[in-house]
């Protein structure tokens, strides 16, 4: 059959430059057609005569696309089979008719300048007799293009698509577009391949599908390392010669993207630990802030006077469970939509940032800033199983000095937003708070030390932390096992089964207001300890 032995396409041809100023006025949906051969055309009537697969080229004068002549010649190259008629461009308009006929017929107009049948001939032919030229140029066009433009994800993807000719996306490990082309991330995705973006060890694939060829190529950063990105094409059926070249050019691609993520990674680390450099200065001489550090400090866009506010925030969740690499962006990008400023700074225990104001702000601004961080922190968590987010809001303060003041007052609100187990925890540090009183409490070493002595028969029941973590829900949701197990997102039976343990290992009597408020306070010390090590990537 004509569509299984090797071919080219004139789409393809078209992607490669070799027809420079073309445009394709009609049929564009059939590009991608087999070509066979390219010929110079006689006459409209003639058009019948050549064989299935060929592009006809008339020069001008020979075939006018804007008479009635040009709708005679796409009638009869339908019937004929022909890949698609190459014209001079008209001085008017091409009329809808004739754009609608060759839609209907699937015969693609490409119209030129100035056409020389001899020259265009010249340019198509050796790829049409020779597929695995295509191949090559293609190979060498994707190497040439990405080397002068932009490494950026839709940057690559666009070339690929257009060298290629074909659709090309860029997905994540669950099959979720990330640039580029739907059509290609569909075609993955019903083809089943979605469980082939998560192997242990991920390696590029050719899967033939009924209609199409779905080439999967992983981004690695390192060998043997995890593919979070993947660049997927889908090539027409029928051209076995073209999907080796089309996965060098994917290939090619992924190291283009991974020298991108890793110039894109070194400048981003080297920018954040200069922040969190500078950050650091200033509040060590925060009385009085050195030349150099106000220098370093209006460099980076940073205004040093006015009234600062300051939030900090962190991650509430067990020690020793992964972080996503991209948690901090994540919180950046969520924190942007509220309004809020974009870039976190890192600290030990987190990270911080900070609004300014030329006048001391009114009560309601911090209730109002408090809100806009609960709902950042709540929308990233919807994406986060089991990771809590939590933040605390300082006082506005004035100066350099102020903004440290802030910041001490903001981490303090964070300590207190750590002993809630519920989502988007934040606290305000407001001068009225009764909750300000418990601050020396969980801030108290010996107290501490008291509190994981009380718990610690359930901490060697459960080294998990369950029966704890049921305990101080338990406790802060007035004793009640249905909201509990809300909460939880367990079974009542299940938070039932839970107390029962706990009242077996506990030394506490539950039932007594006092021994029920030691293990409360207890509880809540023990998700206001700090972590040993906090990675603030």
């Amino acid at each position: 059959m004509l569509d299984q032995a090797p071919f080219v396409s004139l789409g393809q041809l078209l992607a490669l430059g070799l027809l420079p100023g073309f445009e394709v006025v009609g049929g564009a949906a059939a590009l991608d057609r087999p070509l066979r051969a390219v010929l110079p055309g006689t006459a409209a009537r003639r058009i019948g005569d050549v064989r299935a697969g060929t592009v006809v080229v008339f020069e001008g004068g020979q075939l006018d696309v804007t008479d009635v002549t040009a709708d005679l010649a796409l009638r009869l190259g339908h019937s004929a089979g022909i890949a698609g008629l190459v014209l001079e461009r008209p001085a008017g308009t091409v009329p809808l008719a004739t754009r609608r006929l060759a839609d209907k017929f699937g015969i693609p107009l490409v119209l030129l300048d100035h056409v020389d049948p001899a020259a265009v001939v010249a340019a198509l032919d050796p790829y049409v007799r020779g597929p695995e030229v295509v191949g090559a140029t293609m190979v060498s066009q994707t190497a040439l293009r990405l080397g002068t433009s932009a490494q950026t994800p839709d940057a690559l993807v666009t070339v690929l698509c257009e060298t290629l000719n074909s659709p090309v996306a860029l997905v994540d490990s669950e099959g979720r577009l990330v640039a580029g082309a739907p059509a290609a991330q569909q075609a993955m995705t019903r083809g089943g391949l979605v469980g082939h973006l998560q192997l242990r060890q991920p390696a590029a694939s050719t899967q033939s599908q009924d209609d199409c060829v779905i080439v999967l190529q992983p981004v690695l950063l390192a060998r043997g390392g995890p593919a979070n990105l993947w660049l997927v094409a889908r090539l027409p059926q029928g051209g076995p010669s073209l999907v080796e070249p089309a996965r060098q050019s994917l290939r090619i691609g992924a190291w283009a993207f991974t020298s991108y993520l890793a110039t894109q990674s070194m400048v981003a680390e080297q920018q954040s630990r200069q922040r969190a450099l500078l950050l650091t200065e200033i509040l060590e001489h925060a009385e009085n802030p050195p030349r150099r550090t106000v220098e370093r400090a209006t460099a980076a866009g940073w205004r040093l006077s006015g009234w600062h506010t300051a939030v900090h925030l962190t991650v509430n969740q067990p020690a020793g469970r992964s972080r996503p690499a991209d948690l901090k962006l994540r919180i950046e990008e969520s924190l942007a939509r509220e309004g809020l400023p974009t870039t976190l700074v890192d600290r030990p225990e987190g990270w911080v940032l900070w609004t300014t104001s030329d006048v001391e702000p009114e009560p309601p601004e911090g209730i109002h800033l408090t809100r806009k961080v609960r709902l950042a922190l709540l929308r990233e968590e919807r994406d986060r199983l089991r990771m809590r987010l939590c933040a605390g809001v300082g006082r506005p303060y004035q100066g350099t000095a102020g903004l440290k003041q802030s910041m001490h007052e903001a981490k303090q609100a964070s300590l207190l937003a750590r002993t809630q187990e519920r989502a988007g925890a934040v606290e305000h540090i407001d001068a009225m708070s009764l909750k300000r009183l418990l601050l020396g409490w969980y801030a108290s070493g010996p107290l501490r030390e008291v509190a994981a002595e009380l718990l610690a028969p359930l901490r060697d029941a459960d080294p998990g932390g369950e029966l704890v973590r049921t305990l101080g829900t338990y406790l802060d949701h007035e004793s009640s096992a249905t909201t509990t197990a809300l909460v939880l997102g367990v079974h009542r039976n299940t938070v039932l089964h839970r107390l029962d343990r706990i009242r077996g290992l506990l030394a506490v009597d539950l039932s007594r207001p006092d021994e029920r408020l030691v293990a409360h306070l207890a509880t809540r010390m023990t998700g206001a300890e700090q972590p040993a090590e906090f990675d603030a990537r």
